[in-house]
């Protein structure tokens, strides 16, 4: 028998922002679900995420990609629909934003990332990070290492290495992996990653009854560690 997910979201602009520029995306009856973060250091980050999310929420279900290729041509194709809406927008600093969807077919899980955004899954208590943060420090860790570099430098964890927006994708991860009864899954903004420690989002995915209250408590939790900027959690339940 297929497994099944149930999924629920929540966003909130968190404590120190004045506009929340995530966007979300479930489709329940295709089993798929995407976050998007606007980039707030460029023009328009929140259309961008907008249009993102808004192109896959309009995919008509036999466009929906099946094979992992066909989810680096859509990412492909995201790519350029924000890249030209930065050239109309912002011509000059142009425009950009996260995106990471999930998709299960049966006991599958595909996984389509750009950006920082992440997707984990908890299975028999432990929590696993299944996305690679496109990152300036990220690739400097992966360096180092390699012993090819000694430190991160300042700020270095805020700049994306790769984004919808770009002329070309200098990076993509589409991937897929698998799902177990009781495994439970984690889409999220880093509002909610950078300030909640892996072992607090652990234990509130762990001990919450619903997705919507792991949503929830999750989203308080990013808050009451300041809320430094816009937060949004998907949470998705495996059921038979």
């Amino acid at each position: 028998m297929s497994l099944r997910l149930q999924f629920a979201g929540l966003s909130d602009v968190g404590r120190k922002r004045s506009e929340n520029q995530d966007r979300w995306l479930v489709r329940a009856d295709l089993q798929l679900a995407a976050v998007a973060d606007g980039m707030g250091g460029m023009p328009c980050g929140d259309e961008a995420a907008q249009l993102a999310i808004d192109r896959l929420a309009a995919l008509p279900t036999d466009r929906v990609p099946v094979e992992l290729a066909g989810w680096g041509m859509l990412l492909d194709e995201l790519n350029r629909a924000v890249f030209l809406l930065g050239l109309s927008r912002s011509p000059t600093l142009g425009t950009g934003t996260t995106f990471t969807a999930v998709q299960l077919r049966q006991h599958h899980l595909h996984i389509a990332h750009v950006g920082d955004s992440a997707v984990f899954r908890l299975r028999d208590g432990g929590l696993v990070q299944l996305s690679r943060e496109h990152t300036v420090a990220a690739e400097i860790r992966e360096r180092r290492a390699a012993g090819l570099v000694q430190r991160i430098p300042t700020g270095a964890e805020h700049i994306l290495s790769s984004c919808l927006g770009l002329p070309y994708l200098p990076q993509k991860d589409v991937q897929t992996t698998d799902l177990l009864p009781g495994d439970r899954l984690l889409l999220c903004s880093d509002g909610l990653t950078k300030p909640v420690p892996a072992d607090t989002i652990r234990r509130m995915l762990a001990a919450a009854d619903s997705p919507a209250a792991a949503a929830e408590s999750l989203v308080a939790a990013a808050n009451a560690a300041g809320g430094p900027d816009n937060v949004t959690a998907i949470v998705g339940f495996t059921t038979a």
